[in-house]
């Protein structure tokens, strides 16, 4: 074995020993470079560094069956999104949230993110992507759950799909996402309570859905009852809209 034999055998296995470990450096081919215009629509993967979690889409056999799946970062965002039906984003942090849902686009990844919603392609966000969906945005002031909300609200409305990872795939073949159809584009269960919990104790025969109301409307999110206490339906279910933990005992 020459020389030069010998350092591309070394290279080889550097660069196997790269994917196998998530570290793809922008010259990783499993990052998906350009690849030639066959026919099939063209899939957008949009990330703002390097990772494993894009080959879930880049290495999807059902998708590459029908999709010509490329990583705009690997081309250091210049690509022409004419050549693209859908786009698939990570990484989105609520600074990425705000910037798009505000108009700003002051890097080339919240650019061409933006530039795929306001040319009406598909695009998709993993639920698992969303920084705003995750328990430790509850630990947020109250003010800024809500904005956050009403920000990822005017962006579905403009067409962002939220799906989880799982499901994804199937979202982008089928266009319709069935595990996570029945959900509302905001997060689809009520956030955790913003702050401390603000406890009541109601020692009632009977827990109606006034006395609930009246709680929400005192900012209560835990309320202690009786062990004997009935809930009536509508009680709970209120609650649950709320986020107001039903919880049997003595409170504090």
């Amino acid at each position: 074995m020459d020389h030069k034999e010998l350092v591309e055998l070394i290279l080889a296995r550097v660069v196997e020993k790269l994917a196998q470990s998530g570290a793809c450096s922008q010259g990783c081919p499993a990052c998906g470079g350009p690849t030639p215009d066959d026919g099939r629509p063209g899939l957008l993967i949009l990330t703002q560094e390097h990772g494993e979690d894009c080959h879930h889409v880049l290495e999807d056999p059902r998708l590459t069956a029908c999709y010509r799946t490329e990583c705009a970062l690997q081309q250091d965002y210049q690509v022409d999104l004419d050549k693209f039906e859908a786009v698939v984003i990570y990484q989105f942090t609520n600074e990425v949230l705000c910037k798009l849902a505000s108009g700003i686009c002051d890097t080339p990844f919240t650019k061409l993110a933006q530039q795929a919603l306001l040319a009406g392609k598909r695009v998709f966000v993993p639920t698992e992507e969303m920084e705003a969906m995750r328990a430790t945005s509850c630990k947020l002031p109250a003010p800024y759950c809500a904005m956050l909300q009403e920000k990822l609200a005017l962006l579905t409305a403009c067409g962002l799909t939220i799906c989880s990872q799982q499901n994804l795939a199937g979202a982008i073949l089928d266009g319709a996402c069935p595990a996570c159809s029945a959900a509302p584009a905001a997060p689809a269960a009520p956030p955790e309570p913003c702050g401390p919990d603000k406890e009541l104790c109601l020692d009632k025969r009977v827990l109606t859905e006034r006395d609930v109301i009246a709680a929400d409307k005192d900012e209560v999110t835990c309320i202690h009852i009786g062990e004997k206490t009935i809930l009536t339906a509508l009680a709970v279910e209120y609650a649950k809209s709320k986020g107001i933990r039903l919880i049997r005992g003595a409170g504090r």
